[in-house]
């Protein structure tokens, strides 16, 4: 629904509400006051009557001695009579039994029950499409009491409630539709700066960020509108920022891939150990299969690293295959450099099938381990394990190192984001390893999750899936 009306409709549906609420409570003040008005004149000719039949009731208890039905009617008569109206009236006595009436019927108790000597009543009654006004008192002559009960016809005043409706009701919907008009004209006037400012967010939508929108108004509309502006701005800011990141990290991983480093440093040490040492066949042997399958593995991580990084592929398979042979490799690899580096090296791997790209998961694995040595002394220990958990593996690598500030574990898998640079630049680093090794881990259906306090050292893990041969035959 377009915000014009809605304003519109709700503005409308307020002032038929107030309006209907407002005739009504009109209405009824004016039939109360027409009302209490009748009252008052029934009340003054009461007391004219009731005045009437007190004497006359007197003078017949005087002269006969005795009062009859008859004699009654006859005094209630004579006194409707004398005061010149001819409403209906009735006679009753001080057990509300009916003694006479005149000008009409009446049944019985005239329905007034707290009726007491002294004191005035009324009520309107209806009789099918007839209203009246009834109207009861006490009068008392010779120390007897009666009530005397005169009924008017209040069709008048129903007749006047109807035509104050009528006219109500006819204002109310001629004061609706005037009302839906204007404001039709002031909520499309209202809402207009809107509407261009709408047209204005799809330019800026198509990448246009250095359009910028006209300000119309002074209220709150405009306010609206200098902020998107500003908005705007800070968003071409941003993007051009953005961009120009972008692009240094791009050519930056491009010239220096970071992940070269750990397949390099494994050549370099045991192509170290053919050189400087006198090493028996077997030894030499196995050290030169190191340097081939890690030159090997060099050239397909590079290229596999290029896909990810430069050409933002996602496009790895990933491969059922033992836990333990996968990470059995990183094992392999990692012990002799923390052996090096006199750092106490534990693994516990549970056997599971999982789903993994074999070169980068094992890049993934042994990078964390790495960043694990860097933050750990000699005689710390480094712990590389794997465990079912939820449904999924989970890959932890464990250190009691120096551990990161609280403050900076949300950044560490920023690129070119390093916790302390000055360490970082000593051992080569370029703030890469994590950024990458999180989108390995994105690649695998995880992401690096982060444990640690500083001084205690930190735990990093993540997940891989488990391969499920049921679900598997069930899909064939």
């Amino acid at each position: 629904m377009k915000f014009a009306l809605k304003i519109c409709l709700f503005t409308i549906l307020i002032i038929a509400i107030l309006f209907g609420m407002a005739g009504q409570i009109l209405v009824a003040q004016s039939f109360d006051a027409a009302l209490k008005f009748r009252v008052r004149m029934a009340e003054a000719e009461f007391s004219a009557l009731a005045s009437a039949m007190e004497a006359e009731i007197y003078g017949v208890r005087l002269y006969y001695g005795t009062v009859t039905g008859q004699m009654y009617e006859e005094v209630l008569l004579r006194a409707q009579k004398n005061q010149g109206f001819e409403d209906p009236c009735a006679l009753y006595d001080a057990d509300m039994n009916l003694i006479a009436s005149v000008g009409g019927t009446f049944d019985g108790e005239p329905g007034f029950s707290k009726l007491r000597p002294r004191r005035f009543a009324y009520k309107l009654t209806k009789d099918g499409t007839q209203t009246a006004l009834l109207t009861a008192g006490s009068i008392v002559t010779g120390g007897v009491n009666y009530f005397l009960a005169v009924r008017y016809d209040a069709n008048d005043l129903m007749q006047f409630r109807k035509e104050q409706i009528r006219s109500i009701t006819l204002l109310h919907w001629l004061t609706v539709g005037v009302s839906t008009a204007v404001m039709l004209l002031v909520a499309y006037f209202l809402s207009k700066p809107l509407t261009r400012l709408k047209r204005f967010t799809e330019v800026i939508a198509g990448g246009n960020y250095s359009r910028r929108a006209k300000v119309t108004t002074l209220d709150e509309i405009g306010d609206l509108t200098v902020a998107f502006n500003d908005m705007t701005g800070s968003i071409e800011q941003k993007v051009e920022k953005l961009q120009s990141s972008v692009k240094q990290q791009k050519d930056f991983v491009a010239n220096f891939s970071h992940e070269l480093k750990t397949p390099m440093t494994s050549i370099i040490g045991y192509a170290d150990m053919l050189r400087s040492q006198q090493m028996d066949e077997e030894d030499a042997s196995m050290a030169a299969n190191f340097i081939y399958s890690e030159g090997k593995r060099l050239e397909a991580i590079s290229l596999k690293l290029m896909d990810l990084i430069v050409l933002d592929r996602n496009e790895f398979k990933l491969i059922r295959g033992y836990a333990r042979r996968a990470l059995g490799n990183v094992v392999a690899i990692v012990t002799p450099m923390l052996e090096k580096e006199g750092l106490i090296f534990r693994y516990d791997i549970e056997q599971q099938i999982i789903l993994y790209e074999k070169d980068l998961l094992l890049t993934l694995v042994t990078n964390i381990v790495d960043n694990a040595r860097k933050a750990s002394s000699p005689g710390k220990n480094i712990w590389l394990t794997g465990r079912k958990v939820n449904g999924r593996y989970r890959i932890s690598v464990k250190d009691e190192g120096i551990g990161i500030p609280e403050d900076q574990l949300a950044r560490i898998t920023e690129a070119f984001y390093m916790v302390d640079k000055s360490r970082a630049r000593k051992q080569h680093g370029a703030g890469l390893g994590l950024a990458i090794a999180n989108r390995i881990a994105v690649l695998h259906g995880s992401s690096l999750h982060f444990e640690s306090k500083v001084g205690q050292g930190t735990t990093v893990w993540f997940d891989t899936p488990i391969y499920d041969r049921r679900e598997k035959e069930e899909n064939a």
